[in-house]
């Protein structure tokens, strides 16, 4: 059992999966409340994130930890339903528009 963490594949999957998002450092930042130059740390693996911003990154994102931390080799693995697979590829814009599509038809 590995107890220490893998930077670099944090650093990787951090990037990539803030890439297929479509978003920015800075619009990270934004919706994280974490400061855009210590996600570019984040990256580069200069730092480590607190718990605390961890856990926003992995909710601004909609990502597993498993995922981020490399337990688990592909971020699918979230859920087996094809709808959420598809809805968690998309941009976070998209994301927004059928979030309030489905609470209208809630209503």
């Amino acid at each position: 059992m590995m107890l220490e963490m893998d930077v670099d594949l944090f650093c990787l999957r951090l990037k990539e999966i803030r890439k297929m998002r479509k978003m920015t450092q800075h619009k990270l930042a934004e919706k994280s409340g974490i400061p855009s130059t210590s996600i570019a740390h984040f990256e580069a693996g200069s730092r480590k994130p607190s718990l605390e911003n961890f856990y926003k990154l992995v909710v601004v994102l909609n990502i597993s930890a498993d995922y981020l931390l490399g337990c688990v080799d592909q971020y699918t693995h979230l859920s087996s339903d094809p709808i959420t697979k598809s809805i968690q590829a998309l941009p976070e814009s998209e994301r927004q528009m059928i979030e309030k599509f489905i609470l209208s038809l809630q209503n």
